[in-house]
């Protein structure tokens, strides 16, 4: 081999050393195994943790070992024979044992956590249904009728049931670092729990493939102390109970809309990912030109009462082509200038 040949291959080998350690995970540690928000999820990556040291290990002996190999024997000239070896009955019997010295290892470190005790006590227990949609995530508190969407709260040092489901498509819930992925099933309840006990914020996502707007389901989890929760929980049932105890449609219709605001409700309610503003077809009809067309799309209805009725209403009115996968509960989540702001917003397209 000449200098200039083995200059090249080695510079080869630094390029591709720099490579792997460049690709090695990083930022994206956040969406490893790496868990630490839970009690459960301690356990998990403390295993995890062991068996990836393991597999370190073993990578650095086997890999060191060939290159030691291909160093070592290499034929150094077109005229010289490498050394021939044939089996090693001592190195053979070795690997064996010792692979089946850590196989037996990781059973058994995987049996004692299994064999951990893991009850919940539901008594104390705080149970929010998640609802996966096309394409946004959407949280309903049963106890105070409170909805939010893509984000949710809980409170620290209380343990928290999460009833998982679907209304279309399967979907995926995940929080990486709270815990392990669980499938949003169409009529099926997945059940899920956990207990943060420190203020934290966990970020996730769908992590299932659900269609065009996939990318756009993220999750945030909020875990505030006793004190912020109630605060914030009595906050958001007031505003429930308040908007059972008006009209909304009919305050609404009275107040004048904020374009800007709408345009935040529209993007915060996950409004963007079925209705587009461009002309894009979408799972709902676009919202390009609704303003001019809104008032004729039903006898007897001005643009904004039929605006505002397909908000509070999707199903009365389909529009043809479309079929009525629109949530129905947004007058339990839209105060009368909420609904406003989002007829503004849309009938200045």
């Amino acid at each position: 081999m000449s200098l200039k040949q083995a200059v090249f291959r080695w510079a080869a080998v630094g390029v591709a050393v720099a490579l792997v350690l460049g690709l090695a995970p990083g930022q994206a540690l956040a969406q490893s195994g790496g868990q630490t928000g839970s009690l459960d999820a301690q356990d998990i990556s403390v295993l995890f943790n062991l068996v990836m040291g393991m597999a370190v290990l073993v990578f650095i002996l086997v890999e060191g070992l060939l290159l030691f190999a291909i160093i070592r024997y290499r034929r150094r000239s077109h005229d010289e024979m490498p050394e021939q070896i044939h089996g090693n009955n001592r190195l053979e019997i070795g690997w064996t044992v010792g692979s089946a010295v850590l196989v037996v290892i990781l059973f058994f470190l995987t049996l004692g956590f299994y064999q951990v005790p893991r009850t919940l006590s539901e008594d104390d227990a705080l149970t929010i249904e998640v609802i996966g949609n096309t394409w946004f995530w959407e949280f309903y508190y049963p106890e105070t009728g409170v909805r939010t969407t893509a984000e949710f709260n809980v409170p620290a040092g209380r343990p928290v049931v999460l009833e998982i489901i679907s209304r279309d498509v399967q979907h995926s819930f995940w929080l990486p670092e709270l815990a392990g992925k669980v499938d949003a099933i169409p009529g099926r309840v997945q059940r899920m729990w956990f207990q943060v006990d420190e203020q934290k914020v966990f970020v996730g996502q769908c992590a299932e493939y659900c269609g065009r707007e996939h990318y756009n389901m993220p999750i945030r989890l909020n875990v505030l102390p006793e004190d912020e929760y109630a605060a914030w929980m009595d906050t958001a049932a007031a505003a429930v109970v308040a908007a059972q105890e008006v009209d909304l449609e009919a305050e609404a219709a009275a107040i004048e809309g904020n374009v800007a605001a709408g345009e935040a409700l529209y993007n915060g309610l996950g409004c963007i990912a079925c209705h587009s503003l461009d002309g894009t077809a979408g799972v709902g009809p676009s919202y390009e030109g609704l303003g001019a067309r809104a008032g004729e799309m039903l006898e007897g209805y001005s643009a904004a009462e039929y605006v505002r009725e397909s908000i509070l209403n999707p199903c009365a009115f389909v529009v043809e082509g479309f079929s009525c996968v629109m949530p129905q509960n947004y007058g339990d989540q839209l105060s009368p200038q909420d609904l406003a702001d989002l007829v503004a917003f849309t009938l200045a397209q």
